[in-house]
């Protein structure tokens, strides 16, 4: 294990050993080290699950979209036989991407060479090729990864044999069960890149404790800093809870939270973040879902966007003005978030920066801290890059 890695790891562990009041945040070389990144794609991203959408984006046969895990280019797909399947984009003849961006089609073309697959994987033809086989004389298909799905979003995992994702999800259904989030739509979808580092990103989405001084204006106005508190944890993900108060310009919006029974989804709603890089910010009305993917040690890639009610979202679609007021809304958030990100990035090389001690409102960060320490502490071997069924 290189040098850098063993000091981070131990620090890791000697932060995971403290409790609210003794724990810091990490240091700041944690934020920019090449080497810390490579352990992180190597330990974390390319051995558990990874969400990458949701299932409205390949509801047909055909549709298919795609997405990039450590590196990895992946695309999502609902073959004809209606399966839904993670398949490897680069071609097996000389490594061109057979599928970018999203769409809908009936089989992959590699652009390069003409190479053809089915949706499934297997490859269809090859011109002015009689018969292609691998190197163990099987026929050709494109690599296929685990995939899962659980409340309408979809997981990814590299690994030739993850731990199943129902247990790395397990306890965090029961506070959705007043939220039917399986049934709600996006809108608007975000799709950016951030210059920061992944865990800053995914740091500001596990604590409420930033939300008055990071967003004036837009989430403090109705879901003030001051009512952030913990609520759960468990080894793959975490939660904390935020008040919600619908007065003001929010006022329409109160019939979402009079659907809730009596209790605390009435007045307030569940932030979740599931580890390693997944946050979906509940209120009664809305989910702002983010998935933070690491390009390098200073760039990440954000997708997700805003889930709402079935009504909801088919009221956007007949008022196109509320729908860009809605956009406008997440958008704004999301700028700030992103704007925080390139603040810290800049100040992690600081010499005189030092880390503070964690609030009670932050407590969700050490959870994700000891998350990290579990991981790269368990001297993992590569797993990834998996072919099932090739």
């Amino acid at each position: 294990m290189n040098q850098s890695v063993q000091t981070h790891t131990k620090r890791l562990a000697e932060i995971a050993s403290l409790d609210i009041g003794k724990a810091r945040a990490l240091p700041m070389s944690m934020y920019n080290d090449p080497a810390l990144f490579d352990a992180e794609m190597e330990s974390i991203f390319r051995t558990g699950w990874i969400c990458v959408g949701r299932l409205e984006q390949v509801e047909k046969p055909g549709d298919w979209f795609t997405i990039e895990i450590a590196g990895e280019p992946i695309v999502v797909v609902r073959g004809m036989d209606k399966k839904l399947r993670a398949l490897s984009s680069v071609c097996r003849h000389r490594y061109f991407t057979v599928a970018e961006g999203k769409g809908h089609s009936t089989r992959f073309t590699c652009p390069y060479h003409l190479w053809t697959y089915e949706l499934d994987g297997r490859l269809r033809g090859a011109p002015h090729m009689e018969d292609v086989c691998d190197h163990e004389g099987e026929p050709v298909r494109l690599p296929e990864f685990n995939l899962d799905t659980w409340l309408g979003f979809i997981f990814v995992s590299l690994s030739t044999s993850p731990s199943p994702l129902v247990d790395s999800v397990a306890g965090a259904e029961a506070y959705w069960q007043n939220y039917d989030i399986s049934t709600w739509k996006v809108s608007p979808w975000v799709d950016e890149v951030w210059p920061g580092n992944w865990k800053l990103a995914m740091e500001t989405a596990l604590e409420g404790y930033h939300v008055t001084g990071l967003h004036p204006g837009t989430i403090d106005t109705f879901m003030p800093s001051r009512s952030a508190r913990f609520q759960a944890s468990a080894a793959d993900w975490t939660l904390f809870r935020l008040d919600t108060v619908y007065d003001g310009s929010f006022s329409s919006l109160r019939a979402y939270a009079d659907r809730m029974p009596e209790g605390e989804d009435r007045t307030s709603a569940p932030q979740f973040g599931f580890f390693p890089n997944c946050a979906v910010s509940c209120s009664q009305m809305s989910s702002i879902w983010l998935t933070f993917l690491p390009l390098d040690a200073s760039l990440t890639r954000v997708i997700g966007g805003n889930l709402v009610p079935p009504d909801l979202h088919a009221h956007f679609e007949i008022h196109e003005k509320e729908r860009l007021a809605n956009a406008d809304a997440v958008n704004a958030v999301n700028a700030q978030d992103a704007r925080a990100m390139v603040n810290l990035q800049k100040n992690v090389r600081s010499r005189f920066a030092e880390p503070g001690l964690l609030s009670e409102k932050e407590r969700n960060l050490l959870c994700f801290y000891r998350y990290l320490s579990r991981q790269l502490g368990s001297n993992r071997t590569n797993e990834n890059f998996s072919k099932k069924g090739a």
